[in-house]
Formats: structure tokens, C-alpha cells, sequence
């Protein structure tokens, strides 16, 4: 036992835990004689220091931190060997707990803090991975949280460097299995940053439900759980979660990486965007509130008399207080007419009840759920908040959500069918700021100019900036300013989207050439569209890349539900120029020297063996372009060059 004792400039005071790796202590480092620092000090086990792969990694953890300084990963103080023998590792030290001990006392979190600390564990995660740094042991017990509510990502010991050698051996896996990806499992050894988002997922599902998605009595079984099985529906085990916070867990759970969200920052906008839904929602009812303190009015929409009430407070089985009259002689009443006409306000009361009477807030719901259109939803929507915006929870939460959208998509279709047909001035009921705003902002969407785009979004979102944080409104002034906003919010998330797009397509083609993945034409598909522009741009193709590219503008110009496409489309545009008068016989010379490149690399593989499989891949990779890219091509000597592409692939032919 080392506490108390003074092992060089470190006084151990405590033992905070212990591990295969070795323990860690909370210690006093005498940095000066002036300056002293609380530090966590992770002494390697004494049974370990002739092993020569747990120093290697020891080691490795110590450099990864050198290379992190971020204020969501635990800082490096200082590394070395105690009597030059026994290596540490000195980090700072974090005064709080960790989340698995949080849950340990609480069973689960709230769906808010865990938003919260999701957006500082993403912040953690993008840094190390633009690093080329993958944690590979994401799990609560390595998520600090300070008595100030910061996170602190921690325990990078086997953490993957992508620019160095990994230290596991082939198809090995590592890590903690019920955090482990898919490919984690299978032992893949090219982990990418993917493998992280899946592990953020379970940590997410954990958080959230006090439980882990998958439940296993060995290794290899919670291997193939994570390989085979669908993780539950989260949204059944937590009640009042957002819906676009269980979709999102359940894209970070999804077994093939390439449809998990393209990186760490992606997922810290989505979360960020959940936590605004969220507080604009907290105002759900406000604006319904005042609908429903509206006067009371009969069947024929006037406001009710006196008559009108006396029949509601008969059928409730009131009585109005009248004054005693002197007693009349009973031949002298005329309780025949009173009876009669009592019956007859009676039998309208009635059928004015279950006129009125208002339908089930459950039913209402349903019908939302069920619309097949974006107009019927809408109607839906809004029929139910009028109904009972006021009254607060899940189902008027996910209500305003559609009301909102399908406000923007009305509004967005309007402004795109006006820039289609040139009518720049703004109509009667429009706000002329914000108008021109948008449409300076269309403009150079349509220009490719994304930054400048977001700019002018963020001038019109300015001009309502109270009415855009309410969720919905069912007043025709207030809405008339919010739908700007709400709209300028929508934008300004899809450049957004749209760059992640491009980032991720052009992973995708790499990907793609490096696996060998072959990808089968669909014109009316807006990403193979954008990927084709891609790669015949790369190709040096620019006339039919840019024949591509205005497809898919035309295709996505007016659907609000394919902005993010049509902005892509914008901005690859800009960089295309129509080529020359003989552009298709330069098209032929570029697939001609092309397949003559791939000839000449086939012979020289089939004549040197040990080059063969690389070299085979590159043949086959380039044959493989000019087929995908060219097989459409009603030009007869383009015809022919894809062919000779389909001959020279087969020669190389992985058989």
C-alpha cells in the first residue's frame, strides 16, 4: 500500500480504485516548492512491469493525452517512472463522480441531463477523432462529472491512435463488451470513429433507462447480440422522451456503421436542436390558453343568452336562483306551456352537448398519427392544440412539433414556387425585411454560397426572435411572425446538414473504392445523384457532371423535404463549367487513357505475384468507374470503351 507515502514529488493520500492495469490513487504533487496540485496518480501493477505489451500500452495512453488538451478530456499532468521502474501516469484530478456511480444512487437520469452532458461528450469525441484518436471504451465508469456539471471523458489506456500501429493482434477484440460495436465484436481492425458513436449510444440508452440494451451471460453471447439483435425501443422504457432523441440513439445503434450519424459533431447539433425543441415547447399552451378563455356561443356560433344557459345548467342538473313568487291557484298556471317549453330547451341542450362535446385527447392524437399527408397532418395538429394546447405533456409536446414543421413546409413551398417564377416582392401580409432577407438568402443558396446563406437566414430569424422560440401559435398575427423565424431555424440547420453531406459522400465513394462496393443507378435517388456529380467531377468529366448536377437541382428544387439535397446540388454547381463543343470527344481520350493505365497495371501484376492483390484491386477499381459512370452513354464508341472496362476486369478477376 502506497497511501501515505512520499514517492517523489507525489504524497498518495487515497485510493480512488484499481484495476487489471493497476491502481489509482489521489495524491499531492509537490510541483514547486510554492505550488502544489491534486492530481488522479495511475501506478502500473508490480505484476506487470516485464510485460511488455501492457507497458507498450501504458505508454500509449500517456501519449495520447500529451496530444489532448480540451477542456472534456481529463488533462495530462505528468508521466515517468517511479525508482525508473514502476511507470505513472499523473492526470488531473477530478473532484466529483463518476456517471455508472451516479447511476449506481439515482437508477437513471433525466432525459435533459443527459442531453447536457451528451453535448460536452460529443465536443470530447470530435476533438480526439480529428486527432485520428478513437477511445474504444466509452462507458459511464469513464465519464467524470465535476461538482460544476462538467464532463470529463477519461481512460484512454486502450485507445486507438489511427496513425500508429494498433497494439492488438489480428481479429482481436478490446474493450468492455456491453459497449462494444459490432466491429468491435467481429475483431475488424480498421475501427473508425463510428465504433465510438455506437458505444455513445448504449451509453445514452443506459443513462436514460437505468438498463443496458443488451443483457448477456457471456462474452461471445453479448458479441452476437450486438452483431444480430435490434436493441429495444427506448422510447417504451422512458416515459416523455422526445421522439428525435430516440431516433437518434436508435441511428447510433445501427450494426452497419455507414448508417450511423456521419460523426460526433453531427450528434452534438442534433442534441443541441432536441434541447431547443424542448425549451420552445415549454410554452406549448400558452397562446391555446387564450383560445379556450374565449366567450362561450351556442350552435349557431353566437355568443349564448340567457335561455341557452339555463338549459346548459338544466342538463348538468342546476337550477338558476329565481325569487319566490306569491302561490297562484293551480287552474291559474300554465305549467302545460312551462313543461313544453322546458322539453324543448331540454332535447337543444342535449344535441348541443354532444355537438360540442369535445373528442378524446387520445383519438385526437391518433388521427395526427395516422394522416398520410403532410396537409393532413398539419389539420390534425392543429385541431388538437386548439383543443388542448393548454393542458401540457407528451402528446400536445409532439403535437406542436408537427404543427410547427408543417407550417414551415407550407411556407417553404410558397417561397420556392416564388423564386422559381422570379416574383421577388413580397405580398401583403409579409414582412418586408424579413422577405427580402429570405430571398437574398435563396439567392445565394442557389449560388452555392453557403456561409453568406446562413448569414442572411439569421437576419430574418432576428427580426421575430420571441415568436420564434414558441413551439406553435394559433394566432394569425403572431404566426405570420413566427413562421420566419421558425423557417430561418429550419435553413440554417439544412446548410448545415448539406455540408455534412458532402463530407460524407465523399467518405462514402472512398469507402466504397476501397471495398469494392459496387452501386446500381437510380436517377430519381437524390444521394446517388450527388454522388455521381462527385466522382465524374473527379473523373475530369465536368460536362456531364454538370448535366448530372442540374438533374438534381430540378429534381429537389421545390420539395421541402429534399432542401438539404437541392443545397448540395447549389454548391457543387458552382464548381462545374459545361465543357467545350467536343467535350464527347475529349470524354472518350479521358476513358481511353484511363483503361490503357489499367491494362498496363494488369500485366504488371499478373507478371509480379507479390504485388498481385493490391494491384489487381487498383484494375478492377478503375474499370469499375468508367462501367458505373459511362454504361448509360448512348455514344457508340463509349459503348465500346465499357466494354473493353468489363474485359480488362475480368482478367483481374479476384477468382
Amino acid at each position: 500500500m502506497l497511501i501515505g507515502q512520499q514517492i517523489g514529488p507525489f504524497e498518495i493520500e487515497k485510493e480512488l480504485g484499481c484495476g487489471a492495469m493497476g491502481t489509482v490513487y489521489r495524491a499531492k504533487f509537490h510541483r514547486s516548492a510554492d505550488k502544489i496540485i491534486p492530481v488522479a496518480l495511475k501506478v502500473v501493477a508490480l505484476g506487470l512491469v516485464g510485460n511488455e505489451s501492457a507497458m507498450a500500452r501504458f505508454e500509449r495512453e500517456a501519449n495520447i493525452l500529451k496530444q489532448l488538451r480540451h477542456p472534456h478530456i481529463v488533462r495530462l499532468i505528468a508521466h515517468g517512472k517511479i525508482n525508473k521502474q514502476n511507470p505513472y501516469i499523473a492526470m488531473e484530478f477530478i473532484d466529483g463522480e463518476a456517471l455508472d456511480r451516479a447511476l449506481a444512487r439515482r437508477g437513471k437520469l433525466s432525459w435533459e441531463e443527459v442531453v447536457v452532458y451528451g453535448k460536452q461528450l460529443c465536443e470530447a469525441l470530435q476533438y480526439a477523432h480529428d486527432k485520428g484518436i478513437i477511445h474504444r471504451d466509452l462507458k459511464p465508469s469513464n465519464l467524470m462529472i465535476d461538482r460544476d456539471g462538467l464532463l470529463k471523458l477519461t481512460d484512454f489506456g486502450i485507445a486507438k491512435d489511427t496513425d500508429v500501429t494498433a497494439l492488438t493482434g489480428a481479429n482481436s477484440t478490446i474493450g468492455t463488451a456491453a459497449y462494444m460495436s459490432p466491429e468491435q465484436c467481429k475483431g475488424d481492425r480498421n475501427l473508425s470513429n463510428k465504433s465510438d458513436l455506437y458505444s455513445l449510444g448504449i451509453c445514452f440508452f443506459e443513462l436514460l433507462s437505468g438498463r443496458k440494451p443488451f443483457t448477456a451471460d457471456t462474452t461471445v453471447e453479448m458479441f452476437l447480440k450486438h452483431v444480430n439483435e435490434k436493441p429495444p425501443r427506448i422510447g417504451k422504457l422512458v416515459n416523455e422522451l422526445p421522439l428525435k432523441f430516440e431516433a437518434l440513439i436508435l441511428q447510433l445503434l445501427e450494426k452497419d456503421k455507414e448508417d450511423r450519424p456521419i460523426d460526433a459533431a453531427w450528434v452534438a447539433r442534433m442534441l443541441g436542436e432536441i434541447e431547443e425543441d424542448a425549451y420552445a415547447r415549454k410554452s406549448a399552451g400558452l397562446v391555446a390558453a387564450e383560445v379556450r378563455t374565449a366567450k362561450p356561443t351556442n350552435l349557431g356560433g353566437e355568443r349564448m343568452d340567457e335561455a341557452d344557459k339555463e338549459a346548459a345548467r338544466a342538463l348538468r342538473g342546476k337550477k338558476k336562483k329565481v325569487k319566490k313568487k306569491p302561490s297562484v291557484p293551480l287552474m291559474q298556471r300554465t305549467w302545460m306551456k312551462a313543461v313544453g317549453f322546458s322539453a324543448i330547451l331540454l332535447a337543444l341542450a342535449v344535441i348541443a352537448f354532444f355537438m360540442l362535446k369535445p373528442t378524446s385527447p387520445e383519438k385526437m392524437f391518433a388521427a395526427i398519427e395516422k394522416a398520410e399527408t403532410p396537409e393532413e397532418r398539419l389539420k390534425a395538429a392543429t385541431e388538437f392544440l386548439e383543443e388542448y394546447g393548454d393542458k401540457g405533456g407528451e402528446m400536445v409536446d409532439k403535437a406542436a412539433v408537427v404543427y410547427r414543421e408543417g407550417i414551415v413546409r407550407d411556407r417553404e413551398k410558397q417561397l420556392a414556387n416564388r423564386f422559381k417564377n422570379n416574383i421577388s416582392k413580397p405580398g401583403d401580409s409579409d414582412d418586408p425585411e424579413a422577405y427580402t432577407a429570405a430571398w437574398q438568402a435563396m439567392e445565394l443558396e442557389r449560388s452555392g454560397d453557403w456561409e453568406a446563406a446562413a448569414l442572411q437566414w439569421a437576419k430574418v430569424k432576428a427580426r421575430f426572435p420571441d415568436e420564434a422560440k414558441l413551439p406553435y401559435t394559433l394566432k394569425e398575427d403572431l404566426l405570420t411572425k413566427a413562421r420566419w423565424g421558425w423557417l430561418a431555424d429550419k435553413r440554417i440547420t439544412d446548410l448545415k446538414t448539406a455540408r455534412g453531406e458532402y463530407t460524407r459522400l465523399e467518405k462514402k465513394i472512398e469507402e466504397n473504392r476501397r471495398n469494392e462496393i459496387s452501386v446500381k443507378p437510380d436517377p430519381t435517388n437524390p444521394e446517388w445523384l450527388a454522388m455521381r456529380v462527385i466522382r465524374l467531377t473527379k473523373f475530369g468529366d465536368m460536362d456531364r457532371a454538370a448535366s448530372a448536377c442540374d438533374t438534381l437541382r430540378t429534381l429537389t428544387e421545390t420539395d421541402p423535404d429534399k432542401k438539404t439535397w437541392y443545397l448540395l446540388a447549389a454548391y457543387l454547381r458552382t464548381n462545374i463549367t459545361k465543357g467545350p463543343p467536343d467535350a464527347a470527344e475529349q470524354r472518350r481520350r479521358r476513358i481511353d487513357a484511363r483503361l490503357a493505365a489499367a491494362e498496363k497495371t494488369a500485366l504488371t501484376a499478373l507478371n509480379n505475384p507479390n504485388l498481385i492483390g493490391a494491384m489487381r484491386r487498383s484494375v478492377r477499381n478503375d474499370c469499375r468507374e468508367v462501367i458505373e459512370l459511362y454504361e448509360d452513354d448512348p455514344d457508340v464508341e463509349v459503348k465500346k470503351l465499357v466494354g473493353r472496362a468489363k474485359t480488362i476486369a475480368e482478367s483481374v478477376s479476384k477468382g
